[in-house]
């Protein structure tokens, strides 16, 4: 089974929207991708940085990921550029305001991060090493890449404990917002012809086993050694050609088993193992949703105080965009 990798992407898409929308582009100033306030990012500086997140998605993903179109008029290699554009920002403004709480990401703390993350787990320095050269990165782009993130971490949990939220406040914006919440655990089993789906199905109408039919019959080798797990889902988290099972696991009720689905690579059978749909079970994911949004609300604060100018050519007009 397949889920949307695209999903981060496409979430940061709106972020990135409100920066560029914010009023930041300007004229061109040749060989200077952006300023913020006063802090120029060289073009050279930016090409370098962004060959190494390229060479890493494209090790992950393959090539052709980077030309696939998110939107009209927007790959995900121009939204790549974007986004790092956006990371190079958010860094200097961070930067500033980490200083002013007294709580600057040292390159101590860097350190730490990179022996916890990636020295450690990949057997020392040799094994660190040779993670880099598969990815085609260096250790001082893993580097500043660990950096923002500490730096984001430490901002958003420093921000989290400021906000309080009240009972009336997180359940308003679960009633607003709940289907996005809403999710089911489902299991699955895959075969790839129909006359062997008829014959699972009529196996499982005698009374056999979801989880030990799923691990003998089921071609998904990911999810038939965990009995057909294919765990939580929420609505939209699967690519399109998967979009029946999704609307089906929706559509039955706990312990119910759908009919044959055919996608394109075979017939499957669902059953659903739980739904959580409640405020009550989803009051933790509720509250966090709700801190994420008010913190990207900050950080759309903070970039429209700071003095940013961009010179970089876009890849959309985005001025122009709904």
């Amino acid at each position: 089974m397949k889920f949307k990798r695209k999903t981060i992407i496409l979430a940061l898409m709106s972020i990135i929207m409100l920066l560029f929308l914010a009023g930041c582009k300007n004229n061109s100033k040749d060989g200077i991708v952006a300023e913020i306030d006063g802090y120029q990012v060289t073009q050279e500086q930016f090409d370098k940085e962004f060959e190494m997140k390229r060479n890493m998605n494209i090790k992950q993903f393959g090539e052709d990921f980077l030309s696939q179109e998110l939107e009209k008029g927007l790959t995900v290699e121009g939204f790549l550029r974007e986004e790092l554009l956006f990371d190079i920002i958010h860094e200097n403004i961070l930067r500033k305001e980490l200083s002013k709480l007294n709580m600057a990401v040292t390159e101590e703390d860097i350190d730490r991060a990179m022996n916890e993350y990636y020295i450690s787990k990949l057997g020392g320095e040799e094994g660190y090493k040779e993670y880099l050269d598969k990815l085609g990165i260096t250790d001082e782009y893993l580097r500043k890449v660990v950096y923002r993130g500490l730096m984001y971490q430490r901002h958003s949990d420093y921000f989290f404990n400021q906000i309080d939220l009240s009972e009336e406040t997180v359940r308003e914006y679960y009633e607003k917002n709940k289907d996005s919440f809403v999710k089911v655990r489902a299991s699955h089993i895959l075969v790839k012809t129909e006359e062997k789906g008829k014959e699972v199905l009529e196996r499982l109408k005698e009374g056999a086993d979801f989880a030990e039919l799923a691990a003998i019959e089921s071609i998904d080798t990911q999810t038939s050694i965990k009995g057909g797990d294919l765990g939580y889902f929420t609505r939209g988290s699967m690519v399109e050609e998967y979009k029946e099972i999704e609307n089906t696991a929706f559509s039955l009720k706990v312990g119910e088993i759908s009919g044959l689905i055919k996608t394109t690579l075979g017939y499957h059978i669902v059953m659903v193992e739980d739904r959580k749909e409640s405020f009550e079970d989803l009051k933790d994911e509720v509250i966090n949703a709700l801190k994420y949004e008010k913190y990207q609300e900050e950080l759309d604060r903070l970039t429209k105080e700071a003095d940013v100018q961009i010179y970089m050519d876009l890849q959309r007009n985005l001025a122009e965009s709904p």
